[in-house]
């Protein structure tokens, strides 16, 4: 997967222990332009006293830790107690940015976990929430309806996740085109080819019921 990789210089120290969990997070903020860069700008300028492996939004995967070598600061409000531990985890940040997409983020994340389980031979019982760590209420995006999202997180993380890549040549400046590159992202919308959408070409019954019934699947994962 496309991984873009920049090293912040604080809040980071020599792992000399094996991974065996990845945590998963968000970053609480919801104010415009916090996305994934905007993120390790901040944790980069200065010691925070706390810190992540990654930041994903609803546009970039960001790595911003060597996390074979080093550990960051994400769970130590746990101190240990559950078992997880900065020392023995990697940590993922989830953007909330009012202004960014959170599905396509949320998405992204559930396919950066499953690189990393393969990754580092870790099975889906050892992915776990911050929650799970101290009981803090993170991350608090997926935390309604009983936490609703984080079981549909874990079911994702289980099963092959394919991030389809838009070709489509016909939506380029589009007052559409963002929304459209989202719907076909999440497997709500296809084109009529795999180069054109035509984007102005009205939707007839039976395909008003399949979207209808994408975005039912995408929502409920059934």
């Amino acid at each position: 997967m496309n991984i873009e990789k920049k090293q912040i210089a604080y809040n980071r120290v020599t792992r000399n222990s094996a991974i065996r969990y990845i945590v998963i997070h968000d970053t609480g903020n919801k104010s415009k332009g916090a996305d994934a860069d905007s993120h390790f700008r901040y944790f980069n300028g200065g010691n925070r006293n706390s810190s992540a492996d990654f930041f994903v939004d609803d546009k970039t995967v960001l790595q911003v830790n060597d996390y074979t070598k080093c550990y960051t600061w994400h769970v130590g409000d746990g101190k240990g107690k559950y078992g997880i531990t900065n020392q023995n985890s990697v940590g993922i940040e989830i953007c909330v940015n009012a202004d960014g997409n959170y599905d396509a983020a949320y998405l992204k994340a559930a396919e950066l976990t499953k690189y990393l389980m393969k990754q580092l031979g870790i099975d889906a019982s050892h992915v776990v929430r911050h929650y799970d760590a101290s009981r803090k209420n993170c991350p608090a995006s997926m935390s309604a309806n009983n936490w609703a999202l984080w079981e549909k997180f874990k079911q994702l993380i289980k099963e092959e996740i394919k991030m389809a890549e838009c070709k489509f040549t016909d939506i380029s400046g589009h007052y559409g085109e963002k929304q459209i590159r989202e719907v076909f992202e999440m497997g709500i919308m296809n084109g009529v080819d795999e180069t054109h959408f035509n984007p102005n070409e009205p939707v007839t019954r039976a395909q008003a019921a399949i979207i209808a019934r994408n975005v039912v699947r995408y929502i409920t994962g059934k």
